[in-house]
């Protein structure tokens, strides 16, 4: 059976190499440097000449130019199927992976299949190499089983991330790209994790983000305010109406559009809350003005319903 898990270790490397030799061929022009960034890092490097060495030390003790014990040469040739076996799973992604990427339109879809594919590559890696050491399928899901039991309670919050993760790429409550508010934050989604949303707060400071758990996304309400332009509303509690507060609203809807240049969900109505009368502005403005412009039109309106304003002295 080693023999056998050798020699099927070692067809997959050699698999793989041809491969990359393939994938050079049919290259217009072959770059010496785009070849190193796509197909090897220095992982995979280390691994494949440490595959090599063990394997010349192997062919060097069949030719009886060294002498190499049993014990040690099973132990090199159990080393050998465990590095031809990473090699191989890690070489196969870094060439497939862009692939099965590629295959879906959107960005969710493709970050969430191009994960499960990763997680089958290695699966598959491990079973192989447990399978060598004499591990069972059997025992493998005995132990899967208890480990997961042992640590559900321990890693709670990051079991609870895990599923948020596959919630947000599968039921998409938004999008990469659009602006969200979650609690007390709020900016345009950058990436969804495998267990945090980064979060962009300016457009102006790229390195400025908050990184939210994903579990937070399970147990708080989530506003979707827009993806090209942020989705803003401020209310102001009335102590009364204005008797030409149609004309007075309308004079403040012209005002608005000259400041937000948008005319999309632009608009000003009375409305009652909890037993308050309220005026309510709503409008659309790029996220990275989002503060200048609220500040411009609490202005306007204070100045347009100044005798109706009711601001609280505590």
């Amino acid at each position: 059976m080693v023999k056998k898990s050798i020699f099927i270790a070692e067809y997959g490397v050699s698999i793989s190499i041809l491969i990359i030799f393939y994938q050079v061929l049919n290259m217009k022009k072959p770059n010496i440097k785009e070849i190193r960034l796509k197909y090897l890092s220095v992982s995979v490097l280390v691994t494949l000449f440490t595959l090599i060495l063990l394997q010349t030390a192997g062919y060097l003790d069949q030719q009886k130019i060294i002498c190499i014990p049993n014990e040690f040469l099973k132990i090199i040739n159990s080393v050998k199927l465990v590095i031809a076996t990473i090699f191989f799973t890690t070489l196969l992604l870094r060439i497939s992976i862009k692939r099965v990427y590629n295959l879906f339109d959107e960005v969710e879809e493709s970050i969430f299949y191009s994960k499960i594919y990763s997680w089958t590559i290695y699966s598959i890696g491990a079973f192989v190499i447990l399978h060598h050491f004499g591990v069972s399928l059997g025992n493998i899901t005995l132990f899967i089983g208890l480990l997961a039991t042992g640590l559900a309670f321990a890693i709670r919050d990051v079991l609870l991330s895990f599923f948020g993760w596959m919630i947000l790429l599968r039921k998409k409550p938004f999008r990469i790209g659009d602006y969200i508010r979650i609690g007390d934050d709020v900016g345009k989604v950058l990436h969804i994790g495998t267990f945090y949303v980064l979060l962009d707060n300016t457009d102006h400071l790229p390195e400025n983000f908050t990184r939210i758990p994903n579990r937070i996304f399970l147990e708080k309400s989530i506003v979707k305010l827009g993806t090209n332009l942020y989705h803003d509303k401020i209310t102001f509690q009335l102590s009364a109406i204005p008797e030409n507060h149609k004309e007075i609203q309308s004079l403040l809807v012209k005002d608005m559009q000259r400041i937000t240049n948008k005319n999309e969900l632009l608009s000003v109505y009375i409305d009652v809350i909890n037993e308050k009368l309220l005026l309510v502005v709503e409008y659309m403005v790029d996220f990275e003005n989002r503060h200048e412009t609220r500040d411009s039109l609490i202005g306007l309106v204070i100045n347009h319903f100044k005798n109706n304003i009711h601001i609280p002295v505590k």
